[in-house]
């Protein structure tokens, strides 16, 4: 009994810092002490975007229900900005932040995407 106690205590754990991991990722950025290679608008949820090196916004285009593959490509590419955090491009989603307007101005990347984008776009084909 004690054993299948410690079993589910250990199950809880595991999930609750997997919730707690999850939603640091897709919290706003707040300051300039992470680049991210890819962005998204909290306000206008049409994104990913990958940050490429000459500072513009490239839309992430879907295949098969996923941006993975494209993410994937620019990576293979042009690299990530920032690798802590990087594991695999297929995990891009560790690499990003959330901009929101009026608390993700002081990440010098939000502030610029933000400056630029002001609707959604619709998303397209890989």
């Amino acid at each position: 009994m004690l054993v299948q106690k410690n079993i589910i205590i250990s199950i809880f754990a595991v999930a609750l810092s997997l919730l707690f991991v999850t939603s640091a990722n897709a919290g706003p950025c707040r300051n300039n002490g992470w680049q991210p290679t890819f962005v998204h608008d909290l306000q206008f949820a049409d994104g990913p975007w990958y940050v490429t090196s000459g500072g513009s916004f490239q839309k992430l285009r879907i295949r098969n229900g996923s941006w993975t593959a494209h993410a994937c490509d620019l990576i293979r590419r042009s690299g990530v900005r920032n690798r802590r955090g990087y594991t695999t491009c297929q995990a891009y989603t560790r690499i990003q932040c959330g901009c929101q307007r009026g608390l993700s101005e002081r990440n010098s990347t939000c502030a610029r995407f933000l400056r630029q984008h002001n609707r959604s776009l619709p998303v397209t084909n890989y």
